[in-house]
């Protein structure tokens, strides 16, 4: 009992402790929140169908967390780095149920030498954290349902493709993308032609209905996002397609360029004749299948949509599966040695990491804004006044993070809240309230009967008397 204990678990408490180093450390380190952070700060306050152009999933648990923890540093951390745990653990234990435990935790190692889940992911994304540990779960049950055909696994298959959904949009299309894989495969092809697959669609369509009745009825929030894809009007189809396929090469090579340059010195380097072929197994090939399938949707909803922009972080969930998949790929024409060394380059990639994670709290960033002296020089000017109205998520979500007995409003949110004394915050020296905030008062029909002067102040980040912060905030009478 004792050796299996040692051989299932080791390498997941590896995986575990370094998570836990870096709830430590950004607990111990944080000053202020991230824009992902910031808008959780917000949102996370309520139970919605719907929070704009994000799902709604990652909002729900991050407010039970705030719920039992306090809205903190650490309540965010500890959900973001517990996804990221789960993400490794749901990946070796898929790839532990088919390989030996160290082809398995080599494997899964090779998440760290993608930047956009091991560093992104810590620095700023949040949902997209989410949908990448939905991504990893999903395939995990996904395999076993091809192994078993128990219907248990059809309707837990189903469940967990909604909850993906509810993570983040662009992951609904792994499971498509898993489906064609699957069909590809005479071994897996019986499985998804099975009539119980119809239990998977079934639970899929009870959890996804009121969020996909809350899209329908909100499109205007939905889309508030929609110009980040760069979707331009008055060019030719066959341009827009171009610069989107393009976009869409670029951004997955230099998702995947840190782990191809070290895999590939690992091979030219260490590389020997493989003894053995995991290659052929069919794991792999389900997951290098399911890996082209996503790239040949996403180019197909890129097409559709006329998207010519494409963000290499955007694309964990479509391609944190090619990780494991290449490094399966190269392992059995490694010598003992080069394993090693994938080993060493690894944990010097991970001590970068936090060296990184540290300097970036530490010097002028979103992260170690000095909120807490514009928090109190609005409080010193403005004692009387309780809702604060700011022009962005990332200056309301500090604001909530400092002030909790303040109400905070942003556009396109929080919109009742906006009567009578109200302080208006804008990240800037100009002098006027920005026109974006004066308009979505006049959506909701709102008057503003008298403006105070605006007063400006400019703060310098802890860690730098050179490089200020500057704000401005003006209090005003709404009707």
């Amino acid at each position: 009992m004792v050796k299996w204990i040692r051989l299932d678990w080791n390498w997941p408490l590896i995986f575990l402790a370094y998570f836990i180093l870096q709830i430590i450390l950004r607990t111990a380190i944080g000053r202020g929140l991230g824009l992902d952070e910031a808008e959780l700060m917000l949102t996370a306050q309520t139970l919605e169908w719907g929070y704009g152009s994000q799902p709604p999933l990652y909002s729900w648990i991050q407010h039970g967390v705030f719920a039992l923890l306090g809205e903190t540093i650490f309540s965010l951390s500890l959900v973001k780095n517990s996804f990221l745990y789960l993400t490794y653990f749901a990946l070796y234990r898929l790839l532990h149920i088919h390989y030996d435990k160290e082809t398995a935790g080599l494997a899964t190692l090779s998440l760290i030498l993608l930047p956009q889940i091991a560093w992104e992911s810590q620095r700023a994304l949040s949902h997209s954290v989410l949908a990448t540990t939905m991504t990893v779960i999903t395939f995990l049950i996904f395999t076993r349902l091809i192994d078993n055909r128990n219907s248990w696994f059809y309707f837990l298959f189903g469940i967990s493709a909604a909850l993906g959904i509810l993570s983040k949009f662009n992951y609904a299309i792994l499971p498509i993308a898993m489906l064609v894989a699957a069909l590809s495969l005479r071994s897996a092809r019986d499985s998804v032609l099975n009539p119980r697959i119809l239990f998977s669609f079934g639970a899929a369509s009870i959890i996804l209905l009121m969020p996909l009745h809350w899209i329908v009825t909100h499109q205007a929030k939905v889309l508030n996002s929609v110009h980040k894809f760069n979707i331009k009007d008055g060019i030719s189809t066959f341009t827009s397609a171009l610069q989107g396929a393009l976009s869409l090469a670029e951004a997955s090579f230099l998702f995947i360029a840190v782990l191809i340059v070290v895999l590939l010195f690992l091979h030219f380097r260490y590389g020997e004749k493989p003894t053995d072929s995991h290659q052929e197994m069919p794991l792999f090939q389900l997951m290098s299948r399911t890996v082209i399938a996503a790239l040949l949707l996403t180019e197909v909803a890129i097409f559709w949509s006329g998207t010519t922009n494409v963000k290499d972080r955007w694309l964990q969930p479509i391609l944190v599966l090619a990780a494991p998949a290449m490094t399966l790929w190269l392992l059995p024409k490694l010598s003992k040695l080069g394993k090693h060394r994938l080993v060493h380059i690894t944990l010097v990639v991970a001590l970068l990491i936090f060296i990184a994670q540290l300097v970036h709290d530490i010097r002028p960033s979103r992260r170690s804004a000095p909120y807490p002296a514009i928090v109190s020089a609005i409080a010193d000017q403005y004692p009387e006044v309780k809702t604060v109205f700011a022009k962005n998520k990332w200056i309301g979500g500090n604001f909530r993070h400092l002030k909790k007995q303040w109400i905070i409003a942003v556009p396109e949110n929080n919109s009742e809240a906006l009567k009578g004394r109200v302080v208006f915050v804008w990240q800037s020296d100009n002098k006027e309230i920005p026109s974006s905030m004066l308009d979505y008062l006049k959506t909701q029909n709102k008057q503003v009967l008298f403006i105070d002067p605006t007063t400006t102040i400019k703060v310098a980040y802890p860690s730098s008397s050179q490089s200020l912060f500057t704000m401005s905030f003006a209090a005003a009478l709404i009707n």
